[in-house]
């Protein structure tokens, strides 16, 4: 008896050590061990708010097993992600993925209206997603990031002259009350003038309002402030209170986590993107939709052949 206890005893003082180490590690992320341990905690955070709130789900109402695509429509749609547009000799950054040159901006949309492309809006794309409608063959999604000035002035000129039409994530706080001087070699942002005359082409949806930067730390790591769910609220009352009063949104950076996705269910949002690579099916979760970024060396031909089989990259 007296064994056993003692045996008791020195596993109670194991396991005591053991939470304590661990509870050590997850908020000291300091080495690779610990912050293992820290990202395995939140692993399991991640499980147990699922576990704890049955009504969430990020899965489609669409049961896949059952639903057949109607032959000669569209079995997959493109999401073509854009940030930053600018002439070729204005591109000081001609190695960041976010920025395009002008020149291969245009190639891009020829090819698309050359090639027999329609653009197709959030609101098709959701009903797409939902198993709700079918979509031509040659359907694409049109998307920028951000709410850069340089969209209007030289990406909307040439979408108009194809016809298509394209969705711009703004960034709430960014948007300004009066055009300025566009200067191409400067980063400016998109003005409520300049959305109002844009919008035959473009739709506006939600970026964050102020969201969008990073300063929040786990397990060591910047990540974007989004995923403090806790600044969500005022910041979805704060874009809708300008007018951007949308279902959808694109994630800062494209990191999203289970408890944000919740609250954004909440807000009324029905449908966000990332940046993981990949194309849109009938019965994707509506909340985690790929994109593919497009850069001034990105061949359309080869990226619309094989989207759908692009590795998964960290955001």
């Amino acid at each position: 008896m007296k064994y056993t206890k003692k045996i008791l005893l020195v596993a109670a003082a194991l396991l005591t050590c053991t939470i304590t180490l661990y509870a050590y590690a997850v908020n000291h992320p300091t080495n690779a061990l610990s912050h293992k341990a820290c990202s395995s905690w939140n692993v399991v955070q991640r499980k147990m708010f699922t576990f704890s709130h049955p009504d969430f789900s990020m899965r489609s109402k669409l049961d896949r097993s059952s639903f057949v695509v109607k032959p000669g429509t569209a079995t997959e749609v493109p999401v073509l992600m854009y940030h930053y547009v600018t002439p070729r000799l204005d591109n000081r950054e001609p190695h960041n993925k976010s920025v395009i040159d002008l020149d291969s901006f245009e190639e891009n949309m020829k090819y698309l209206y050359d090639n027999g492309y329609k653009t197709i809006t959030l609101d098709q794309l959701e009903k797409y997603v939902n198993g709700e409608i079918s979509l031509p063959k040659k359907s694409i999604v049109i998307t920028f990031d951000d709410g850069y000035q340089n969209n209007y002035t030289l990406a909307y000129p040439v979408l108009k002259k194809y016809h298509f039409h394209a969705s711009l994530f703004v960034i709430g706080s960014r948007i300004q009350p009066k055009p300025v001087d566009f200067n191409p070699s400067k980063k400016s942002d998109i003005s409520w003038p300049e959305m109002k005359a844009g919008s035959d082409v473009f739709e506006y949806n939600s970026h964050t309002y102020d969201l969008h930067h990073k300063g929040y730390m786990v397990c060591g790591d910047d990540l974007p402030v989004t995923l403090d769910t806790s600044l969500l609220d005022h910041d979805i009352e704060q874009i809708k209170h300008i007018g951007i009063n949308t279902p959808y949104i694109a994630y800062p950076y494209g990191y999203f986590s289970e408890q944000m996705i919740y609250k954004l269910h909440q807000h009324g949002y029905r449908m966000g993107f990332t940046v993981r690579p990949g194309f849109v099916h009938p019965g994707d979760s509506p909340m985690v939709l790929p994109r593919l970024t497009v850069t001034s060396d990105t061949d359309m031909a080869t990226l619309l052949r094989t989207g759908s089989n692009i590795l998964s990259e960290k955001p």
